[in-house]
């Protein structure tokens, strides 16, 4: 709650190692689900209009869903900080869809099967980052794999003395053969265990086509994208 509530501490941190930092509640104090609901049932206001909540054990997160997040937002009696103290679980407060939708509960099904998986990845991931660094040199240089005189196939390789970066993995949808079709990645001189992770910067299949072909072939690494582009 402490940390909650003097984000400027994060921040600071923040700005003076350059990496992100996510709060996350220890497992072993947070209430379980069923009692966790009934708190939130109680604490959002009613004009808000609870549809329902969702609770993440990778993240330690609870969405709170509901038709007007304004009003949680805006509600001095609504404190997340002392909420979450309560119940031992981060709050996201989440505008709910204006009609059912299979495809996010079948996410959100997907998120709950691999819960144990996607928290053990989480850590390997926040290892990784927070690695010593394996240099002292800054040369970055960027090798372009496709995306470059045309529209289509989006790819670049980021590397640095302590990472290689796939950035964006598209394909050209209107290419003739599949050697214009596809990013070069056979250009980069890697092999998949080498990547660090890769970033997308858009859900168009220009910039995120060629996804499943590097899943298929084994990339285990982690995917960086906005919300909206996941």
């Amino acid at each position: 709650r402490f940390l909650m509530e003097n984000n400027t501490i994060i921040s600071k941190l923040v700005n003076q190692i350059k990496k992100r930092i996510v709060i996350r509640i220890v497992a072993s104090i947070r209430k379980n689900e069923e009692e966790t609901r009934k708190i939130l049932n109680d604490k959002v206001p009613k004009e808000a209009n609870l549809q329902g909540t969702f609770f993440d054990t990778a993240t330690g997160e609870v969405s709170i869903e509901v038709k007007r997040p304004w009003i949680c937002q805006r509600n001095p009696e609504f404190n997340h900080a002392e909420i979450s103290e309560k119940i031992g679980w981060t709050i996201r407060v989440r505008k709910s869809t204006t009609m059912p939708s299979n495809t996010i509960q079948a996410i959100k099904y997907q998120l709950k099967v691999s819960s144990t998986e996607r928290a053990k990845h989480l850590k390997q991931v926040g290892e990784q980052i927070f690695r010593p660094r394996l240099v002292q040199k800054a040369e970055v240089s960027l090798l372009t794999l496709g995306g470059f005189g045309q529209v289509g196939r989006s790819c670049m390789l980021l590397t640095t003395p302590d990472s290689k970066v796939l950035v964006d993995c598209g394909i050209n949808p209107g290419a003739r053969s599949s050697r214009e079709a596809f990013p070069r990645l056979d250009w980069a001189n890697i092999t998949l265990d080498d990547l660090d992770a890769v970033v997308i910067g858009h859900a168009h299949l220009d910039h995120t086509g060629f996804l499943p072909v590097l899943l298929k072939y084994g990339y285990k690494g982690p995917i960086y994208c906005t919300e909206p582009t996941l």
